[in-house]
């Protein structure tokens, strides 16, 4: 039997009516996050979505420094 997957709450804000919602594969899991409303998700989805948000941090550090 499958292990159940431990799920947390999370909400990815709309930035602009035009942004999409988010695609989401880990391994054979795929997900689409809707934007703008809080949504429960497996603990590895989150963490990926977390991942995401710091480089892209990281890059717009970087863009900063090197303009």
């Amino acid at each position: 039997m499958a292990e159940k997957q431990k799920t947390v709450r999370i909400r990815i804000p709309r930035l602009s009516p035009k942004q999409e919602d988010v695609f989401v594969s880990v391994n054979d899991y795929t997900c689409i996050v809707k934007r703008g409303v809080e949504v429960e998700v497996p603990e590895f989805v989150a963490e990926v979505l977390r991942h995401q948000e710091e480089m892209l941090e990281t890059i717009a550090l970087f863009e900063d420094q090197h303009q």
